[in-house]
């Protein structure tokens, strides 16, 4: 029953379509039949036409249908066409004859019987512009089928074969057009692996963008900073003024495409929303469009309002016109608290602490309605969703893939597991409460001040290697939730001036829009001291310094930067630094903590040769990094034995691990001490 009605409610809009259009086709195929009465093949060309004829004035006219198919007055879909694209009758007239060829295989045949072949063929444009009734010397009617021409301009007709003389070029409609002049309204194949539904957030009052498209604004750039609504605001503004919206994620277009395609995605988007009816929406925040800015102009032509959304800075002589620009407003906490509850729903068991995780997460409201279908989808997997799968939906979320950066998705550390002096300890723990307080404090308020400042948080790690800097970081991310970016220098730093810059500046601006932990290792490669300028490159290193000092303030997410030198890190930077966090050697109740936390992780330990926790944390002044390396040498030549690990292999790790480091181990030469309880038995 529904395959039928399907099918009816076709053959009413091709009727329609039939009845307003084709007849006057049919007339016209007629009198240019009549007019080639020297043609050898014109009986048979009368016979052809006088089918058609009957066919398409009785047979579609007279067809039964339903009465629900029916309600309504019959929509001519060329007309609407025409309304929307702001095409001319003569353009009107040239998409009706392009397009006929479509719905019935006998004209295709009368059109090659025109042309003067024997087999079906589409309409040249010496002979669609015959059907019209114009002659091919007539320089407006030709001018209608230019390429800055509407039908041209919005992909309704293309010109196939410029090898050929115009006028014996073909005139070709497209598929998409021709199924909606059919009444198809699905979406354009070409498109549909880009197109996104967007839920509007945000205020409910109007706002500038909703008054800039009432008053007629046609191409809107809309400025998306990190934590904005995004194009969810566009969505939003559209909404408020009853207007529809086809919305494209740009991030999924090849790479690879050039200007050209980037253009013929443009006239395609453009086709697309107009015969929908609707504004488009391009979100645009790896700056698809930026890199191929010629394209921008085209948006100008656009029959229907153009927002696009990206976090660049466009110039107005890309424009013959003047361009709306606005920012985005900011995603603010109730705004996203209100979109999870109607996302999650108050079904999932919702632990505080890891419910308070994930509305402090920068999601867009995009990726909260993805996250939570997300945990929709393991919840009915594991039996059942409560928080902590709601956290790592939305986490894999706001953490992808960043060139030039090592994304460790999930860390498993904690501020627990980071053993360190309790000044230091308590420090970690004041920067983690600050990331969990960030977007209430700095996002909503001036507490950051006027100016260029970010609404970021920036941390210096500061202390010899191996005292837990990195751990720390990770412990940091643990905490927050969020996935941890480590930074690779190597791809960051070239040799060609300005290109450590633009590295920089486009791992920076990624990770500003997802929720990651930026870390810097070994930061004073990048952020060292500036020089006096002796010659060029010291000119050009103290550039690179100076554009990261500035970059760095302008920061809106959580970096922390670890360094062995603080020293060498240039003061004015330091400047900027929201913590400088100390790692100290430890003394020897951490180092005691640290040999417990290590040899515990053992399979086994000689119970003929017991650790001496004592000696090892009083007599050796390793870091915890130092520590680790001994454990693992002794675990490695205790298994090369077939034995657990004893005393005397962590000695002898121990001497290895000073030579390793050029140290003098003078208490080797002090008889080892007496044996003492095994570690089990002193806990």
């Amino acid at each position: 029953m529904a395959r039928r009605e399907a099918g009816r409610s076709v053959c009413y809009y091709l009727g329609a379509f039939v009845e307003q259009r084709l007849g006057w086709l049919v007339s016209q195929l007629d009198a240019a039949v009549g007019r080639r009465t020297t043609v050898p093949a014109h009986p048979e060309m009368a016979a052809l036409v006088a089918l058609v004829c009957e066919e398409h004035t009785t047979a579609l006219r007279e067809m039964p249908l339903d009465a629900e198919v029916l309600s309504g007055e019959p929509d001519d879909e060329l007309t609407r066409v025409a309304s929307l694209f702001g095409l001319s009758s003569l353009d009107a007239g040239l998409l009706a004859v392009g397009a006929a060829v479509d719905l019935d295989v006998r004209i295709g045949a009368l059109y090659g019987l025109l042309a003067g072949v024997a087999t079906q063929a589409r309409p040249t444009v010496a002979l669609a512009l015959e059907l019209c009734g114009y002659g091919s010397m007539e320089r407006a009617a030709r001018a209608r089928l230019g390429p800055l021409m509407p039908l041209r301009r919005h992909g309704l007709v293309q010109i196939d074969d410029e090898t050929l003389p115009f006028l014996a070029r073909h005139l070709v409609v497209p598929d998409r057009v021709v199924g909606h002049l059919l009444g198809d309204r699905s979406p354009d194949p070409l498109l549909a692996p880009l197109r996104i539904d967007v839920p509007p957030a945000g205020a409910s009052e109007p706002d500038e963008l909703a008054e800039g498209l009432r008053v007629g604004a046609r191409v809107v750039h809309l400025r998306a900073k990190p934590g904005s609504l995004g194009p969810s605001a566009a969505v939003r503004a559209l909404d408020a003024l009853g207007i529809g919206y086809v919305a494209l994620d740009l991030r999924r277009v090849p790479s690879v495409l050039d200007a050209e395609r980037i253009a013929e995605l443009c006239v395609l988007a453009l086709r697309e929303a107009t015969l929908e009816g609707a504004a488009l929406v391009m979100w645009d925040p790896d700056g698809v469009l930026y890199a191929q800015r010629g394209t921008y102009a085209r948006l100008e032509a656009s029959p229907v309002p153009v927002i696009v959304v990206d976090d660049e800075n466009w110039e107005p002589a890309w424009f013959n016109e003047a361009v709306l620009e606005l920012d985005a407003p900011a995603f603010v906490r109730p705004q996203r608290v209100e979109l999870w509850e109607a996302a999650v729903g108050t079904g999932p068991a919702r632990d505080a602490d890891t419910w308070e995780k994930v509305l402090s997460m920068r999601l867009s409201p995009l990726q909260i309605l993805t996250s939570a279908k997300a945990a929709h989808l393991h919840g009915a997997v594991r039996g059942g969703i409560d928080a902590s799968v709601v956290a790592e939906a939305a986490r894999r979320q706001g953490a992808v893939r960043l060139r030039g950066a090592t994304l460790i998705a999930r860390p498993s550390a904690r501020l627990d597991d980071v053993i360190v002096l309790p000044r230091t300890k308590a420090a970690l723990e004041t920067l983690a409460s600050w990331g969990r307080q960030r977007e209430a404090l700095l996002g909503g308020t001036d507490l950051v001040g006027k100016g260029t400042k970010g609404h970021g948080i920036v941390a210096l790690f500061a202390g010899s290697p191996g005292t837990g800097k990195t751990l720390a970081a990770e412990a940091i991310a643990g905490e927050l939730g969020l996935a941890l970016c480590v930074v690779d220098l190597s791809a960051m730093v070239d040799k060609y001036v300005g290109e450590t810059e633009k590295n920089l500046e486009r791992l920076i601006s990624e990770a500003e829009n997802l929720n990651v932990v930026l870390f810097f290792d070994e930061a004073d490669a990048l952020f060292g001291t500036r020089a006096k300028v002796h010659d060029a490159r010291d000119r050009y290193a103290n550039q690179e310094v100076s554009y990261l000092l500035q970059r760095i303030e302008r920061f809106e997410g959580l970096a922390v930067l670890a360094t062995n030198l603080k020293e060498s890190m240039d003061q004015a930077f330091v400047r900027r630094l929201h913590h400088v966090i100390v790692f100290d050697e430890p003394d020897p109740a951490t180092r005691r903590r640290l040999w417990e936390v290590h040899l515990a992780a053992l399979p086994a330990q000689a119970p003929d040769d017991p650790v001496d926790l004592d000696w090892l944390s009083e007599t050796v002044e390793l870091t915890g990094g130092g520590i680790r390396n001994v454990v693992m040498t002794a675990a490695f030549a205790a298994g090369a034995q077939g034995c657990p690990v004893g005393m005397a292999h962590l000695r002898a790790s121990v001497r290895r691990e000073y030579a390793k480091l050029g140290r003098l181990a003078s208490f080797f030469d002090q008889p080892p001490p007496a044996a003492a309880p095994a570690l089990g038995a002193s806990r």
